[in-house]
Formats: C-alpha cells, structure tokens, sequence
C-alpha cells in the first residue's frame, strides 16, 4: 500500500535524483521510497533545470543548424576568423536570420530528462 503524503523528503529527492541518474524507470524509484509512480513523474517535470553547457571546450549552442553551419562575421568583426556557431561572447542565436531552436527529444517524454545519458 502506497503511503499518501503531501510532500517528498529531502532524503525521496535524493533517491529521486540517483534513480534518474542510474536510468532506473520511475516505477523502479516509486517502489523504492513507496510512492506511485505518477508522483515521480510529477516531481520530475514539476522541478526541471535546463542548463545550457557546451561540450569542452565549446560554447552552448541549441541551433538546428549548428553542425553545418559557415556563418561568419555576424557580430561585424571582420578580424574574427572563427566561425560564429562557436562564439563565446556574441551567441549566433541572438544575431542570426537562420537560427532554429533544436528541442531535445528527451525531454519531451519520460523520463523527461537527460540525467546519464
């Protein structure tokens, strides 16, 4: 029998975050602080954080385009010779007409993170 309480500990979080962590279905992590499962993925979705970080070394960049992208000389700095999709400090995002935000798809269904992968 599930145990009916308003509101998870900090200690159910916790396994929360670990169970994600480790891939664990939410079914797996309500078993295991005895909650449903729909509590989980209430959690879940109640307390996302996007964190826009680049790979090493990289700047954040979300477009769809990114990968083969040429731009140049965006932020009108004709000395720059790098290409815009790895500019640090004039994001392409906020200067380019062919900008397209790419949602990742993970996000969109359980467990509606990216935690471990």
């Amino acid at each position: 029998m599930m145990i009916k309480y308003k509101h998870l500990t900090s200690n159910d979080s916790s396994i929360i975050q670990q169970g994600l962590t480790e891939r664990k279905s939410f079914k797996w992590i309500a078993r295991e602080i005895n909650k449903d499962p729909s509590t989980i993925s209430k959690e879940v979705r109640n307390h996302l954080q996007f964190n826009q970080t680049g790979c090493y070394g990289r700047t954040f960049n979300d477009c769809f385009f990114r990968h083969s992208c040429e731009e140049q000389y965006l932020c009108g700095n004709i000395r720059c010779h790098r290409h815009c999709k790895f500019c640090k400090t004039h994001p392409c995002s906020k200067r380019c007409s062919e900008y397209k935000q790419e949602i990742c798809n993970k996000l969109s269904k359980p467990p509606y993170v990216c935690n471990g992968c």
